[in-house]
């Protein structure tokens, strides 16, 4: 029976294969513009990381989230600006799943191994703007193509 039932699922996965990888098929826009605009933000280095494996990472978006720099306070600028910084450091320190950079129109492509929970974390400078990030966490598990947009607002989504 145990026989049977394993000759089944393997001629089943031949039939409808599980794809092995995921494109991230996604798109970095403003956060103002978000509705209002169809253009994107170029420029825009883009990492995906397996969220479960950078606890760091994780917990400096959950510092930068909770300070309320935006507000002008100095005291909450510098500690975002430390935090800011020593994110930086744990992203291009920490192993990717994969790495794009923002075309023109703030579009981007990165393929991932099937993972249950990938964090997409893009960042770049812009005038006038002490921070310029955004992440997400997707799923990206039994399906060949995830939509991602990056609404760059300096904040996790």
């Amino acid at each position: 029976m145990f026989l049977r039932g394993a000759v089944l699922l393997a001629l089943s996965s031949l039939v409808h294969p599980v794809p092995e990888k995921t494109l991230l098929d996604g798109t970095a826009v403003p956060c103002a513009d978000s509705r209002e605009t169809t253009s994107g933000v170029p420029g825009v280095h883009v990492y995906a990381f397996n969220a479960k494996k950078i606890p760091a990472i994780r917990k400096s978006l959950f510092v930068l989230d909770t300070l309320d720099w935006e507000s002008g306070d100095p005291d909450a600028m510098r500690a975002a600006s430390a935090v800011y910084t020593r994110l930086l450091t744990q992203v291009q320190g920490a192993r990717t799943l994969g790495y794009a950079t923002s075309n023109g129109n703030g579009d981007f492509e990165i393929t991932v191994t099937q993972t249950d929970s990938v964090l997409v974390f893009g960042e770049a400078k812009m005038p006038g703007e002490p921070f310029f990030f955004s992440s997400k966490v997707v799923a990206a598990t039994g399906q060949e193509e995830v939509r991602v947009m990056l609404l760059m607002c300096n904040q996790p989504l």
